[in-house]
């Protein structure tokens, strides 16, 4: 027969045996309001970098920091630089934002937003408006994006580097163009200013939407553009402008 160990279980002198009951209703430590606290101001909210060279990756990841923008009867792109608790700040060509009257901005989320013009650079052709997100659930804004910004991306920018654009003349972030780099700082006349130069197309619209490397890094903003040639405006410049914001 085979034999039986007894395993007895001792317990210390005073300690109360487990309850057998089911536990009670667990408690949320957290609300919605508090967990978009905590990403907008842990900065979690940029476009994730893509370090795999899949530049298909690279696009689906900044789609959510592109947005439209409505002037009076004109369609323009832009891009969301910063999310804070209740506004997005966001760049965009001065020549889509001046002279005409502002009405909304259209996001990845599918929401359509009121926004105020912020400030128009008065040598670059790039401006800022504040968009309102007050309104919007916190399921909704955890959706958004803002674009990631690596220090130093313009310098690594050189002739073939390859790069994508994102605009929204069809439907937000519906436009995507690929190319690749011709010149990371060539003097535009057109623009008084030195612009990166792409081999890369562009449709009337994307003004405004971002430039990206394979990684997703914005680079910069589209601009201006002739057949499968494209001027962006780089990002240094655009933050140059931003950090003159009253």
């Amino acid at each position: 027969m085979a034999a039986f160990v007894v395993v007895m279980l001792f317990l210390p002198a005073g300690r109360a045996y487990a309850s057998k009951q089911p536990p009670g209703p667990l408690i949320q430590t957290t609300t919605p309001e508090d967990e978009w606290m905590g990403l907008v101001h842990l900065e979690l909210l940029r476009t994730p970098e893509n370090y795999n060279g899949d530049m298909s990756q690279s696009i689906r990841n900044v789609m959510p920091a592109v947005v439209q923008i409505r002037t009076g009867n004109f369609l323009g792109s832009g891009i969301i630089l910063e999310i804070g608790e209740d506004s997005l700040l966001i760049a965009s060509n001065r020549h889509q934002l001046a002279g005409q009257e502002f009405s909304l901005v259209r996001l990845y989320n599918g929401a359509e937003v009121s926004a105020r013009r912020l400030y128009l650079s008065e040598t670059l052709d790039v401006g800022f408006v504040l968009a309102d997100i007050s309104q919007l659930s916190y399921e909704r804004r955890a959706r958004l994006r803002s674009v990631s910004v690596k220090g130093g991306c313009n310098s690594q920018l050189a002739k073939g580097s390859e790069i994508f654009m994102v605009g929204s003349t069809d439907g937000v972030a519906s436009n995507i163009s690929e190319g690749i780099v011709a010149d990371p700082w060539y003097y535009f006349d057109e623009f008084g200013s030195h612009m990166i130069y792409n081999y890369c197309r562009a449709k009337p619209g994307m003004s405004g939407g971002g430039t990206f490397d394979i990684h997703g890094h914005c680079v910069g903003m589209i601009t201006g553009g002739h057949d499968d040639e494209t001027a962006s405006l780089p990002m240094e410049s655009i933050l140059a402008e931003r950090s003159r914001i009253p």
